[in-house]
Parts: C-alpha cells; structure tokens; sequence
C-alpha cells in the first residue's frame, strides 16, 4: 500500500495536498484495491485505528469494500469488533441490507465479528451486534475450535456479555464446544459461579450434558468445590448425585469426587440431599474411603462420617476388586493410621487381597523408612499379623533380612542428611558471628560516647550525660544495654558452636546436631532482637538530641521504626 494512502487511513485524511483519497479509489475500483502484506485495505486500516468519518467517506465511495477480506479473511468489520472500536462498528452496521450478511461472515478460523467482541471483552460492540442477531442457530455459529460467542463468554467469565446473548436467546439450546462441552461446563471449570448460576437458570438440562470424558457440570462443580452451584443442581434433580462420571470401564461418583478433593464441605453437601450415596463404588469397586486414602484426605472423610458411625462401619472393612480393605491402601501410602481405624472394631486387620497380603504384608513390602517404621508399629498395634500363605521359615527371614537391611540403610541416610544439616550451619554462624561482633562494637562504643555529652565544669554533675533527666536519653541508654548483651550472648553461642565436636560416633553425632540446631536458632533470635534494640536506641538517641525540633525529632522516629518493622516483614513475607 502506497505510504500516503496508508498514513491517510490512519489518520482519517480524505485529502492531503495534491493527493486525493477520492481519485485513488476510482482508478483502484478498475486496477485493484491496494492492501498492506496482510491483505489489509484502507477500510481495515481505517477500522483498526477508529476512523468513523473516513470509513463512511470510504464506504459512499467504494461499497465493495465493505465485505472485503484480508489475507485471514477477516473484514474491517472483524478488525474493529476486535480492537473495541464501536464507532466503526456502528459505522460499517448502517449500510442497509448487508448488516445481517456482514456480521455472519467468518476468518480462517470461523470467527463472526461476534466472536471477536466476545473474546476480546468489549461489551459496547456485543450490545451493538446482538440488536442484529435474532436467529440463535445461524448467528451464535461455532468457530473451527467448536467455540460458540456463548461458550466464549461463558468460559472467559464475561458475565455482561453473556447475559445478553442469553437474553436474545429465547428457547434454551446450545451447540457443544471443544470436547463436547457445554457452555456451563466450561463456566463451572474455570469457576465463573455468576456465569455458571445464569447458564443454568436459562437451561437447567445442561448440567446433565456429559463431554467426552464422561464428566456433567455437577461432577466438576464438586470437584471445583462451588458448594452454592451443586446445591441448587441437586435441589432441582437429586438423582444427579448418581450418575457417573467416565467411561464405562473406568468411572467415579460425585461422592467419590468430594472425598478425593478432601472438601468437607461439598460431602456434607452431598449428604444433606442424598444420605445414601456414600454407598456407591466406582469402577474399581472402591468406595469413598478408598479414594480419600489414595489422595491423602482419608482424615477429612473420616472426620465428617464419624457423625455417622454405620456409614463409618461400612467404609472401614469393605474390599475393592483387588481384595484391598482401606487398611491396605493405608499401609500401601505409607502414612500413619487414622486412630479412628486403629480404634475401629470393624478394621480388618488380618484380611487378605487377592495377592493373598494383609496390610502388614503391604507395609513390609516396600522400602524402609522411619515413616514405614511406624506404619508397621500402628498395624501391630492393633494385632496385625502377616499373611504366612506362603513358605513360613522363607517369609520369617526374608523378612527379618529386609528390616534389618532397610533400618541400615534408612540410617546411612539420615547420617548424610545431617552431616549436611550440619555443614550449613556452622557456615552461616560463621557469617552471623560477625554481624553479631559489630552490633556488639557499636552498641560499647555508644555506651561511652553519649548523645548529647557530657558535662565538664566544675559542678558536682561533672562527667555525668548532660540528657541524664529526659526519657529518650533513658530509653537510648536501655536499649543500647539490650542490644549490647543480646549481641553479647549470640557471640558466647557461636563460640560455643564452633567447639562443638562432632566427629564421634553416631549416636552422639545426632545429639549434637540436635543441639546445634538449638544454639542457632537461640543465637538469630538473640540478633534479631539485639538489631532491634540499636534501631530503637538510635531513634530515641536522635529525639533527645533533637527535641527541640519537633517535628524533625518525630520524623526521623518514623522513619527508623518504620523501615525496621518493613524489613521485617519482607524477610517474614518471602
């Protein structure tokens, strides 16, 4: 495109000199219309940057540019929906007879003007275009993704524009989006709860709509924990609490859904409409407590179903398809056992699963830790027993072999691990012990060269402060006596640290780092509050010093806490 005609678009120059808008135009409607490298005419360079007057200047001129597409096919009409420009819009809208084609016409993706509104936020131009959409089926068309401007609005949380799509659409329907999801799934996920509230008052069917995963809105509304959203959906139909969701071979429920996100909330919320459906499995033939096991939140489902403790009975001793009780999917994780089940009659504690194991088996089968040690420690507690349905004496030593193995080596590594530990520490006093060995040299060299000085005559007030009588002077003075004996004892405990001699056997090596872990943390809470002891005695130093000036004295007072407690809380905050 000719740099002139260009900057004229841009600009909304009809005429500029001894060039002519007007005569380009005519000879271009028999040569050719210029376009930039996108294709672009003066018409969409005029759409992107605003200029309604040259646009309608343009259109009375050349008409055929009003359905013109660039290199993506997309119109000035898309190129304006698209930057906010409603003037344009409006502009573009008013040539009689093409407005309905004109909004309809799609890009290379299968984007109308509307989709461009929809996506980019501007509300002003979806009012200006919903006025000329009045068929749902052919004007709120899918793009090539399978988005719908419904789907856009509903799935970017634009509230406003979704309201007034909805509000032109009179009878409740909607064609699926990407992965052949509704408008309100796409709402619920990303957790848009006005938007998901609105979608489903105007077509309360769509919560029972599945995608391909098998997934209803209600399943992901638990699962995203829009408590309100679910109790609504199951006030309206209860029996939603019962539909799965998957596959046929491989589904869950919305119980099991709750209880694996560990939402307390959304179980009791269940509960509170359909008491029943903690009895339900999924495909794996595990129920509630099973899932919850496996995502780490059985104490949150046991906590909400110890109010009901048949429900409880039933949950703790029932077996999946495998044969595993929640016992042995407890002792598979390697977490502690809930007290509930260790107390829980009804805990089997020597059941088999198909690979003919009882959770002690499980807990001996894996790799030993001081975690592990535990877990076996809780299942013997409460007379756990290994299975022995194999060779007996081959069991007992292998074994008693592996225990042994696995404490030697579990051992071996927490022997590095502190080793480590260790190392960092006594770095860092190395680094503490000198911040400590200033505050201590600033805070000596302040006690013996007061604020203020001190007085030289002959009076019997010789060499005493001459500030001795005002209380910044005496909060100087105590401060400065903190700051130089908490310093003081940060010293004595790096000392103390670095004589420490950890080179003897194991046993006392993990009491010494025991107690210089102690040390250090005594020693940083000693500086920290020793730094804090010189900013106070350096603010009240400077007010006795400055209490003739007000105004300076409190500034500078101020300042020196403010910046403390700031530094403070940036170090607490990180």
């Amino acid at each position: 495109m000719d740099p002139t005609m260009y900057f004229a678009a841009m600009k909304g120059s009809m005429e500029d000199g001894d060039f002519s808008v007007v005569d380009h135009l005519a000879r271009e409607e028999e040569n050719g219309y210029q376009v930039t490298p996108k294709g672009n005419t003066i018409l969409h360079v005029a759409a992107l940057f605003g200029q309604r007057a040259f646009v309608g200047e343009v259109l009375k001129i050349s008409p055929a540019l009003l359905c013109y597409k660039n290199k993506k096919n997309e119109t000035a009409l898309h190129i304006a929906a698209n930057v906010g420009q409603s003037e344009v819009v409006r502009e573009l809208l008013s040539i009689q007879g093409q407005e309905t084609v004109l909004v309809r016409m799609k890009d290379d993706i299968g984007d109308t003007a509307m989709h461009k509104a929809v996506r980019s936020g501007h509300i002003d131009i979806v009012r200006i275009l919903v006025k000329l959409l009045l068929d749902p089926e052919h004007d709120f068309p899918a793009n090539k993704a399978e988005e719908t401007p419904l789907y856009l609005a509903a799935e970017s949380g634009f509230h406003d524009a979704l309201i007034e799509i909805l509000n032109v659409c009179k009878e409740p329907t909607h064609v699926a989006g990407p992965s052949k999801r509704t408008p309100l799934h796409a709402a619920v996920i990303q957790e848009h709860t006005e938007c998901a509230m609105a979608l489903w008052q105007w077509n309360k069917p769509l919560c029972e709509e599945s995608d391909i995963w098998g997934w209803n809105s209600l399943h992901y509304a638990v699962k995203q924990g829009l408590t309100e959203l679910v109790s609504d959906m199951l006030g309206w139909k209860k029996s939603l609490a019962y539909l799965p969701a998957g596959s046929e071979s491989d589904w869950t429920t919305a119980f099991h859904i709750a209880a694996s996100e560990g939402d307390a909330l959304m179980i009791y919320e269940l509960l509170n409409h359909c008491l029943d459906c903690w009895d339900m499995v999924n495909s794996n033939g595990q129920n509630a407590l099973h899932v919850a096991i496996l995502k780490g939140h059985n104490e949150t489902l046991l906590n909400v179903l110890s109010l009901e403790s048949i429900i409880c009975d039933s949950l703790v001793d029932e077996a999946d398809n495998e044969g595993n009780t929640p016992l042995h999917l407890l002792a598979a994780s390697g977490n502690r056992v809930p007290q509930m089940i260790l107390d829980h009659p009804s805990a089997k504690k020597m059941a088999f699963n198909k690979q003919n194991q009882t959770p002690l088996d499980i807990a001996l089968s894996s790799t030993w830790t001081i975690k592990k040690e535990k877990l076996v420690g809780d299942l013997c507690s409460i007379n756990g027993r290994l299975g022995q349905r194999d060779f007996k004496v081959k069991r007992k030593t292998e074994t008693i072999g592996n225990i042994r193995q696995m404490r030697k080596e579990d051992d071996q590594d927490k022997a590095k691990r502190d080793k480590t530990e260790i190392e960092k520490i006594m770095k860092a006093a190395q680094i503490q012990v000198v911040v400590a060995t200033l505050l201590m040299t600033v805070t000596f060299a302040a006690g013996f060269t007061l604020p203020g000085g001190l007085y030289n005559d002959d009076s019997p007030n010789k060499g005493m402060a001459i500030l001795l009588r005002k209380t910044a002077f005496r909060a100087f003075v105590i401060s400065d006596v903190l700051a130089f004996a908490f310093s003081a004892g940060a010293i004595f405990i790096y000392f103390f640290m670095a004589d420490c001699d950890v080179d003897e056997d194991e046993e006392c090596k993990r009491d010494w780092f025991k107690v210089l872990r102690s040390y250090y943390y005594i020693a940083g809470i000693l500086q920290l509050l020793a730094m804090g002891a010189v900013v106070i005695a350096f603010v009240t130093g400077m007010y006795a010093t400055l209490a003739n000036s007000l105004a300076l004295a409190i500034s500078v007072c101020v300042i020196g806490c403010v910046s403390f407690l700031m530094y403070f809380w940036i170090i607490i905050w990180v």
